[in-house]
């Protein structure tokens, strides 16, 4: 949250509320079925253990993909300043005119 011109903090930063529900929901969804599967494999059952391996992979990668998804714009700042550019725009409109 950093101050916006020294009066209003500027939230646009901020993880989007659906997508971060959706990461909450995959983690905590995941890992009950992960911690279920491994719950329920015997010690010499080699597709059981497989079968956890997988599900936490695939868990955690998908959480993984979700918060990049939602912290697109702290690794791309660039795409969202749209502001600057149109002041810079305007200005070498008139900077033209004279």
């Amino acid at each position: 949250m950093l101050p916006q011109h020294g009066r209003v903090p500027n939230f646009s930063l901020r993880i989007p509320a659906p997508i971060l529900t959706l990461f909450i929901l995959i983690l905590v969804t995941g890992l009950m079925l992960t911690l279920s599967f491994y719950l329920n494999a015997d010690e010499g059952d080699l597709v059981a253990q497989s079968r956890v391996r997988l599900s936490l992979i695939v868990t955690l990668l998908l959480a993984v993909l979700v918060l990049l998804a939602g912290t697109g714009r702290w690794w791309h700042p660039h795409l969202w300043k749209h502001g600057n550019r149109q002041k810079q725009h305007r200005h070498r409109r008139r900077h033209h005119r004279r």
